[in-house]
């Protein structure tokens, strides 16, 4: 074991117990990373702390974004979600999928959109929609990729417990059954709710 090893292994083992959780922990280990890229105890250590990380943040309940689109209610968890805007202005890009009707800005940032009436193939956000009329976006972040999806309308904020897997059965060339894998139901109305499916979206 090389010397930084062992001076670092000396510190970390002589760390206060109270403040060894996992994101200090993780800030620590990287910062140390930077400074010595060679040490070999710390890619396993690092290693080993992001996948406790990724077990506590899974662990942790989050809150459901509801939204309309046409008479239907979808679902997609906060836990993806940076936040929920009115739809400014459209800079249209040269070859965009056909569910993109191009960029906008967020919070200073230009992300693309994705049109979900156009993506699950029944139109697209401005069908039947007046000049001044309101459109909604809900912008996220899966896997390190930020898109605002274009919604109707945002119903709620709320906590689901009640779910059915693989709710689209084997439908082939139903669109929606490559965006959708559950159905939920809310605990107040009993209502259904569709969820989207995060690795489709995240695959686009």
């Amino acid at each position: 074991m090389s010397d930084s090893s062992v001076l670092i292994k000396d510190f970390i083992a002589g760390l206060e117990p109270e403040t060894l959780n996992t994101e200090f922990m993780k800030e620590l280990v990287d910062g140390l990373k930077e400074k010595f890229p060679a040490c070999e105890i710390l890619t396993p250590l690092k290693e080993t702390i992001d996948i406790e990380l990724e077990q506590e943040n899974s662990a942790i309940e989050y809150p459901w974004i509801l939204f309309a689109l046409s008479d239907t209610a979808y679902s997609i968890n906060s836990k993806y979600v940076l936040s929920i805007e009115i739809l400014g202005e459209i800079t249209p890009i040269v070859d965009a999928q056909h569910y993109s009707p191009g960029i906008t800005s967020s919070r200073g940032e230009m992300i693309e959109l994705v049109d979900m009436h156009a993506l699950f193939g029944t139109g697209n956000y401005l069908d039947g929609k007046e000049d001044d009329a309101v459109c909604m976006m809900i912008v996220t972040e899966i896997e390190g990729v930020k898109r605002a999806i274009i919604v109707d309308e945002i119903l709620a904020v709320e906590y689901i417990t009640r779910f059915d897997e693989n709710i689209m059965g084997n439908r082939e060339a139903h669109v929606t059954s490559q965006y959708v894998n559950k159905v939920a139901r809310r605990d107040k109305s009993d209502e259904p709710i569709l969820i989207l499916n995060i690795d489709a979206l995240g695959g686009l």
